[in-house]
């Protein structure tokens, strides 16, 4: 049974408490804080000429533009393939030949417990029939300015980087 108390809820997330147990068990003073979210999606899209897809989107919680991968939760009911699918289109409008799930686990293991997929998508291509309904933007680089862009310091998307070495490691990829 859980002792997780929910102390504050948005519909994004929540703010759960219980008191600090120690590895054998033993309840300490203190409250412990986690926050409960839903489990999320990540994608390195390609396209067909091996440039990598990003979106160039407002973050209210860094008060300024961020470049990062296309990303977002996976809604009731969905499997990460889906969500990735539709987080795809949603902020994109692109839509991939092959996605294939890399990698998968939580990234914060101290305050979170939601479960991130990370993909790599090949093939991207824009749809025509698609109506942006965020203020989203895109842009295509080559591999070579996406390192770039790394190093740089300009792409705000640091923990999905892993994404990188296993499309190398897992499909053969060189990017």
């Amino acid at each position: 049974m859980s002792d997780w108390k929910t102390e504050f809820s948005t519909p994004w997330f929540a703010v759960e408490q219980q008191p600090v147990r120690d590895s054998s068990g033993v309840i300490g003073d203190t409250p412990y804080y986690r926050v409960k979210q839903p489990d999320g999606v990540v994608m390195m899209p390609l396209t067909p000429k091996g440039h990598i897809l990003l979106i160039r989107q407002y973050r209210q919680t860094l008060g300024r533009e961020t470049l990062e991968f296309p990303a977002g939760g996976i809604d009731p009911g969905e499997t990460p393939v889906e969500a990735m699918t539709r987080e795809l289109f949603e902020e994109t409008g692109y839509r991939c030949a092959a996605i294939d799930e890399v990698l998968k686990g939580e990234l914060r293991l101290d305050r979170e417990n939601a479960c991130n997929f990370f993909f790599v998508g090949q093939g991207a291509e824009p749809d025509p029939t698609f109506r942006p309904r965020e203020p989203i933007g895109i842009e295509t680089v080559t591999p070579a300015a996406f390192r770039q862009l790394v190093l740089d310091g300009k792409f705000d998307h640091i923990v999905a980087l892993p994404i990188l070495l296993l499309a190398s490691w897992k499909l053969g990829l060189e990017i």
